[in-house]
């Protein structure tokens, strides 16, 4: 690479970064406008994740005592025998199917049990247990309606048992899960719709906007070799690409937590899955910028190149969508499609479902590609009748 190549990119991004109002508009905005929206809406979206009030809630009962059968009756909680606890994961499905939205285990003869019970002996009082999901609205609601059930009759019987009090985990819900499923619908679309907008203004600025003023033609008149040019100026739009990637990253992952009301916390991911997160994003920007650079150059002028930029974004937008569907594909090939494959590492990655070779693929395939449309996009600016046209 050519010393030429580095003053191109210097002079493109000192031409940039001399509007400060357009430098903070096109790599701080978009990640500050999604935290700030995010947590703005937290309030307005929390409904979203409240529990259906219409809904009577139904909690499986292991040796469910007369007594409480009827103050649950009573209280709008119905109850379904179960002759055993299940494991932590069925809890989970059965309460994801929604045909349960608790468990309770009393002990056998639990009336008995608490008629017996001395609180003045010192000894453990009858223990009760129950289980729930609290990332499910119903299951959280399910709990706390049971538990207060079971605080009032208590506190009727003089405190002859306790609720949860043993050392159990007594919340089912899986943090890495929830978290993945979230990220997974949000991250991926949201990355590569805000990469590729924001990358396709600046390129479309970069090189049809120079054909069309006519700045380009006393560019490549100069002895700055063409090739360095173009060069040039895939770095310096790379440059602010990356800066933009990490900018709506960071707001992403910020602002997530407001608008879920607190039901994701981004720090189940460890060092590592940033570091594979970031590796992916980069290639992306690469592949991105390398696509609508070869586009700026084809069209002779911005409104031109945006225009045959829109079906690009509009595919840019449907790879985006698949990412809220389904798990992320297992096959190598399908990771050597650039910008599939970056949406599906992010599946994987986000939702610990990770292949390192899928991610080595999708990587390798990433710069491989942009290497070639950065061959291809030189060889288009030693064309006289590319850059020419006006």
């Amino acid at each position: 690479m050519s010393r030429c190549a580095f003053v191109i990119a210097r002079k493109e991004l000192a031409r940039f970064f001399s509007s400060k109002v357009s430098a903070f508009v096109s790599i701080a905005l978009p990640g500050l406008l999604i935290f700030f929206m995010w947590t703005f809406m937290g309030d307005a979206m929390g409904s979203m994740f409240a529990p259906d009030e219409a809904k009577r809630p139904v909690v499986a009962v292991v040796n469910e005592p007369a007594s409480v059968a009827a103050f649950a009756s009573s209280a709008g909680i119905d109850t379904a025998a179960e002759d055993a606890l299940p494991g932590a994961e069925e809890m989970r499905e059965r309460i994801a199917q929604g045909d349960v939205q608790a468990f309770a285990v009393f002990p056998e003869g639990f009336d008995e049990a608490v008629a017996a019970y001395d609180p003045a002996s010192g000894e453990a009082a009858p223990q009760v247990e129950v289980y729930f999901n609290s990332v499910e609205p119903d299951s959280a609601q399910a709990y706390s309606m049971f538990s207060s059930l079971l605080d009032a009759y208590e506190s009727s019987l003089s405190n002859r048992f306790d609720v949860n009090a043993g050392a159990g985990e007594y919340d089912v819900a899986d943090e890495r899960e929830v978290a993945g499923s979230v990220m997974v619908s949000v991250v991926p679309l949201l990355l590569v719709i805000l990469v590729f907008t924001s990358v396709m203004s600046i390129a479309a600025e970069s090189v049809a906007g120079e054909k069309e003023r006519g700045t380009m033609a006393t560019l490549l008149a100069t002895p700055v070799s063409r090739r360095d040019i173009a060069l040039g100026k895939v770095l310096a739009i790379t440059a602010i690409g990356l800066l933009i990637a990490a900018s709506s990253l960071l707001g992403i992952l910020a602002g997530l937590p407001s608008i879920m009301q607190g039901a994701v916390d981004v720090n189940v991911y460890g060092p590592a899955d940033y570091l594979l997160l970031a590796l992916v994003v980069l290639s992306t920007t690469l592949f991105v910028v390398m696509l609508v650079a070869v586009v700026s150059t084809l069209a002779k002028s911005v409104k031109e190149a945006t225009m045959l930029m829109t079906p690009l974004m509009i595919a840019v937008m449907l790879v985006g969508v698949l990412g809220m569907f389904g798990s992320a594909r297992a096959e190598v090939g399908y990771y050597l499609i650039p910008l599939y494959n970056s949406v599906q590492c992010m599946i994987g990655i986000l939702s610990f479902d990770l292949q390192p070779v899928n991610v080595a693929a999708c990587v390798a395939s990433n710069l491989a590609v942009t290497a070639v449309g950065v061959l291809a996009l030189q060889r288009m600016f030693d064309s006289e009748r590319l850059m020419f046209a006006r």
